[in-house]
């Protein structure tokens, strides 16, 4: 458990610099000037990325609680299911256009971003609490909520690369939108 941990610290550690990186990148765009409040640039390789931070933030208590029995899995598949159309919403709600020079998106800033923060931050915080309690029905719920964001992150990045691709190549995104 404590060499997961530290894999898992470092892991968040070199995305941390990385995505700060690419944050910079973003803000030194000179496309930065004509956004609108709550609207910012964003990179297209963090949007990629971003799915990738979810698994490392909550992989390892997911992997944990679906090996506990078949109907877990199912949890963490429901929960991921439930996720999808949200991350699909968002990144209707989110997206407003593709800057090809930068290989960047601008997006709008939501509400739901941060309520999904805080849902990850009380699940992580909560996990010992949930792992000691022995209902079926709080631990199943605990796999699916736990399942939602990895669900909800890659159906958003996937939907934005879609809609970055349609807008740079002049037609309307296909499949996901």
């Amino acid at each position: 458990m404590q060499t997961e941990n530290s894999v898992q610290l470092v892991a968040i550690i070199v995305f941390a610099v990385m995505a700060r990186s690419l944050v910079q990148k973003g803000r030194r765009d000179p496309q930065t000037a004509y956004l609108q409040p709550r609207q910012r640039i964003r990179p297209l390789l963090l949007e990629v990325l971003d799915p990738v931070l979810a698994i490392i933030v909550v992989g390892p208590v997911l992997a944990h609680e679906l090996d506990i029995n078949t109907w877990h899995v199912v949890a963490g598949l429901v929960g991921v299911s439930l996720g999808i159309p949200i991350g699909l919403l968002r990144s209707r709600v989110q997206f407003v256009r593709a800057i090809k020079s930068s290989t960047s998106v601008v997006l709008t800033r939501s509400n739901a971003e941060y309520a999904l923060l805080v849902v990850l931050i009380v699940l992580r915080s909560a996990q010992d609490f949930i792992r000691g309690v022995h209902s079926p029905s709080v631990t199943l719920l605990f796999a699916a909520l736990l399942a939602l964001p990895i669900g909800e992150s890659a159906a958003r990045s996937i939907s934005i690369v879609e809609k970055y691709r349609g807008a740079v190549d002049g037609s309307a995104p296909m499949g996901i939108s």
